[in-house]
């Protein structure tokens, strides 16, 4: 999946006082999450009184901090691996590099000719771009951040949803790319063009976490471009129009159905465990 460009530059939240509840406007390259650690709360509040569930004890936050920097920690760590197995191809050594590319990155013909399964989840972490990196960690912190306030949202849980989100968000690449390859003319020998393209990066997690955020809080304020305040329910539509205007478009190197799979696993996950008796939240 490409950059990411719309959920890049991001700092950190405002802080809003619950005396005088004013979002302070802190400004930003792209945006800035406006919200209040004890003000706002989640959209699913409501619980039955006759489950055992609807009280379920709450680990530190830190906990939630421990998932959130381990994932920017696995990808950065696989970004600079990146970085050293480029420097030895460009040195006249590409077997390290190649064998990267290989196992990190996700083909269709890699997929399903060679079998490398696992690649479904590898290229989910794998960044060669610097402001790709950067664009995805600084969103997965700030939305990865936002959803942790949910006293249902154990760590667990947010690393279900990132890892999740992250493989159907590749579930998505593939079947764009199995419908593309079939819809096109075989030669004289009866095959189909091959699939040179690679598809990597976080941003199927990111836009599951942040739908997430956004079912949680749909009123949180988003600063875009540091100026204008958009809550995050439209924000995330607007995304979810924008990844399905251009989800065909043969010329975009983003990667818009893996977004769309990532978004849709989110959703999914809310509905069926954020609101469920499991995962409701004391009101």
């Amino acid at each position: 999946m490409s950059l990411l460009h719309r959920l890049a530059r991001t700092l950190r939240p405002s802080s809003l006082s619950p005396a005088r509840p004013v979002r302070p406007r802190v400004p930003s390259d792209f945006y800035t999450p406006s919200l209040n650690r004890t003000g706002l709360k989640p959209a699913a509040r409501s619980y039955s009184r006759h489950s055992h569930y609807s009280h379920p004890p709450q680990p530190s936050f830190d906990h939630h901090y421990t998932v959130i920097y381990g994932l920017i920690g696995v990808n950065t760590s696989i970004f600079l691996y990146a970085k050293y197995a480029k420097a030895q191809a460009d040195q006249g050594f590409p077997a390290p590099y190649l064998q990267f590319f290989q196992n990190m990155t996700l083909n269709y013909e890699s997929l399903f000719v060679e079998g490398r399964w696992w690649t479904m989840l590898t290229s989910a972490f794998t960044h060669v771009s610097t402001m790709h990196l950067l664009g995805n960690m600084m969103s997965t912190y700030f939305f990865a951040e936002l959803v942790a306030m949910a006293p249902a949202m154990t760590p667990a849980r947010l690393l279900t949803l990132a890892i999740g989100s992250a493989l159907t968000g590749s579930v998505g690449y593939i079947w764009l790319k199995h419908r593309y390859i079939h819809s096109q003319p075989t030669d004289s020998w009866g095959r189909r063009p091959r699939d040179h393209t690679h598809g990597l990066g976080f941003s199927g997690s990111v836009m599951g976490i942040g739908s997430v955020a956004a079912c949680m809080y749909p009123r949180a304020q988003v600063l875009v471009y540091g100026i204008v305040p958009v809550p995050m329910w439209l924000l995330m539509t607007g995304y979810a129009v924008f990844d399905g205007y251009y989800l065909n478009d043969p010329s975009s190197r983003v990667g818009h159905a893996g977004h769309l799979g990532g978004l849709a696993f989110g959703i999914l996950y809310f509905l069926t465990r954020m609101r469920s008796p499991l995962g409701r939240v004391r009101r």
